[in-house]
C-alpha cells in the first residue's frame, strides 16, 4: 500500500514540474500543381492566347513563389517559347524558375504545355476553448497549446517554398554579404579631431 501511495506521489510531483513544455511551431506547407495547355492557330502568339495565358498566370498568386515547366510539342510551340518568356518576365517571373523541355508529341491538338507549381502554408484554426475539467486532463497537454504560434507564423511565410526546399546562395549574393563585412571590419580607424567636443570631454577638458 505504501509503495502504491510513493508512486501516486512521484506520479504528482513530476506532472506538476515547473520545468515549461517545449513546443516548436509546425507549419504545414501545401504543394499545389496546375496544367495550363495551349493549342496555337500560327507561329506567334494572338491576342487570345497572350489573354489567356496572363489570366491563368494571374490566377496563381504572388508570382515569386511558383515554378514553372514550359513543355514544347512542337516547331510552333518552340517558334512562340520566346513570346512566352517575354511574357512571364513582365509577370515577374524570371528565368531562374523556369525549366524548359523539348518533347515529341503525342496529342496534336496540344503545342504547349505549362507545369506550375507553387506552394502555399496551411494556417492552423484554433480553438479558443479549453479542455474539460476532468482529472485526466490535468496531466494531458492540450491540443491548442502552440496553435497561436503556429497560426501567426503561417500568415508571415513570406515564401513558403523556401521551408520545403531551401534556396541555395549564389556567387554574387555570397560576394556581396562578404564584401559589406570586410568594409565594416577594414575601415579606417579615424581619430578624433582636438576640437572634437567628446575629444575634449574624453581628455577631461571642458569641451566647449
Amino acid at each position: 500500500m505504501r509503495l502504491i501511495v510513493l508512486l501516486l506521489l512521484s506520479y504528482s510531483l513530476l506532472a506538476c514540474s515547473s520545468e515549461p513544455i517545449k513546443r516548436q511551431p509546425e507549419i504545414a506547407i501545401q504543394s499545389v500543381t496546375d496544367i495550363f495547355s495551349l493549342q496555337l492557330q500560327s507561329d506567334e502568339l494572338d491576342i487570345q492566347d497572350r489573354e489567356a495565358l496572363e489570366g491563368f498566370l494571374l490566377e496563381r498568386g504572388d508570382p515569386a513563389t511558383l515554378r514553372v515547366r514550359i513543355e514544347t510539342y512542337s516547331a510552333r510551340a518552340e517558334n512562340v517559347l520566346a513570346a512566352v518568356k517575354a511574357l512571364m518576365h513582365l509577370r515577374f517571373i524570371y528565368p531562374s524558375q523556369l525549366d524548359i523541355e523539348v518533347k515529341k508529341s503525342v496529342d496534336s491538338s496540344v503545342d504547349l504545355i505549362l507545369v506550375v507549381e507553387s506552394y502555399r502554408p496551411l494556417v492552423p484554426r484554433c480553438d479558443a476553448g479549453k479542455e474539460p475539467k476532468t482529472v485526466l486532463n490535468d496531466f494531458k497537454r492540450s491540443a491548442n497549446f502552440g496553435c497561436a504560434n503556429a497560426n501567426a507564423l503561417a500568415q508571415m511565410v513570406s515564401n513558403p517554398r523556401d521551408l520545403v526546399v531551401g534556396q541555395t546562395l549564389s556567387a554574387t549574393e555570397g560576394r556581396k554579404a562578404i564584401s559589406t563585412l570586410e568594409s565594416y571590419y577594414e575601415q579606417p580607424n579615424v581619430p578624433l579631431s582636438q576640437s572634437s567636443p567628446i575629444s575634449g570631454a574624453l581628455s577631461g577638458g571642458a569641451g566647449n
